[in-house]
C-alpha cells in the first residue's frame, strides 16, 4: 500500500483535528455559546469523518473524489469560522484582558483550526487536480 500525497494531507488533518478537540476540552472558556457549539461539532465531528477516511483507505476502499471534495470544502469552512469565532471571543471579548494558560490554549486552538481550513482547501485542490 503505497503513502500518496493526499493520504499524508488527511493524516495531518487529522492530527490537528485532534490536537483542536484537546486543546477544545482544556481551554472550553468562549463566553459565546455558537462559538461552543461550532467548534465542538467541527472538531468532533470531523474526527469521525478522517478516522472513517482513514479506515476506507486502510481497508483499500477509497471513497469518492466528489464526496472527498465535499467533506474537504464544508471543513475547510467549519474549520475557518470555528477559527476566527475563537479568536475574536478569546483577544477581543471579555477575556482579552486575561492572559492565563487558558488564554493561550485557546488562541492556539482558533490558530490551529483556521490553519487546518487553509488545509483542508489545499486537500479540495490536490483532489480535484489528481
Amino acid at each position: 500500500m503505497a503513502v500518496s500525497r493526499l493520504s499524508l494531507g488527511k493524516f495531518l488533518e487529522l492530527v490537528i483535528t485532534i490536537t483542536c478537540l484537546v486543546l477544545h476540552y482544556k481551554s472550553m472558556g468562549e463566553s459565546d455559546p455558537h462559538a461552543i457549539i461550532l467548534a465542538s461539532g467541527t472538531f468532533v465531528g470531523y474526527t469521525v469523518i478522517l478516522v472513517g477516511l482513514f479506515a476506507g483507505y486502510i481497508l483499500s476502499t477509497p471513497i469518492n473524489k466528489r464526496i472527498d471534495i465535499f467533506f474537504s470544502l464544508i471543513g475547510c469552512a467549519l474549520f475557518i469560522a470555528t477559527g476566527a469565532l475563537i479568536l475574536q471571543d478569546w483577544n477581543g471579548g471579555i477575556h482579552s484582558a486575561l492572559r492565563t494558560e487558558t488564554h493561550k490554549l485557546a488562541v492556539a486552538k482558533g490558530w490551529l483550526a483556521i490553519v487546518n481550513g487553509v488545509l483542508f482547501f489545499l486537500d479540495v485542490i490536490f483532489t480535484f487536480r489528481d
